[in-house]
């Protein structure tokens, strides 16, 4: 093989090597951010198994109630259905988008390792059809990573209403989206 060909070789294998690294480091992040999540999840669950184990023992032991008893119990219970069936939920569904991020950037990476094996195919066989085969395979590993990336942006979004749930308050800035989206200039003319 002619030096030529082992520079163009080596030049046409660099852009998946490429691909491969800048998906090796997103797939870092998203799984330190996975792990982050997973440790949150858990911190809620564990919040929910103390509020009903205090509910038990508050329950099992009959001696001197406080006054407000009634307006304590009905806090928690406000808490822990807020926990369950609020937070958890909207927890578990950016848990499962991470998921399928972490899924896609593999199959990213997988694509471009199978690249370089179909660029060295084209190299060694001479064959026409094989440089388009690496383009289109190429170009599959690209949307592959480009659709986890969207799937990113989307999570990143949720990970915002989270806080708001979590804390009960809503986002000034997004009050004030909202606000402005109501009052726009053609909902305001029909006013």
């Amino acid at each position: 093989m002619p030096s030529e060909a082992v520079v163009k070789t080596i030049g046409l294998i660099i852009a998946p090597v490429v691909m491969i690294t800048a998906c090796s480091i997103m797939q870092n992040g998203l799984i330190a951010h996975y792990n982050s999540l997973e440790e949150r999840i858990r911190q809620v669950n564990h919040k929910i198994i103390s509020l009903l184990e205090t509910d038990l023992s508050q329950n099992s032991i009959k001696t001197e109630l406080p006054e407000n008893l009634d307006s304590q119990l009905a806090l928690k219970a406000d808490r822990l259905h807020h926990l369950e069936h609020h937070l958890l939920p909207h927890l578990f569904h950016r848990h499962h988008i991470l998921h399928d991020v972490l899924g896609l950037v593999y199959l990213a990476i997988l694509t471009q390792i199978l690249d370089m094996l179909v660029i060295a195919i084209a190299v060694t066989t001479d064959v026409g059809w094989l440089s388009q085969l690496v383009l289109g395979v190429f170009l599959i590993g690209i949307g592959i990573l480009f659709a986890g990336i969207v799937l990113v942006s989307y999570e990143l979004r949720t990970s915002h209403e989270s806080i708001q749930l979590e804390t009960h308050h809503n986002c000034q800035q997004c009050k004030q989206k909202s606000y402005k989206s109501k009052r726009s200039p053609r909902n305001h003319a029909s006013q």
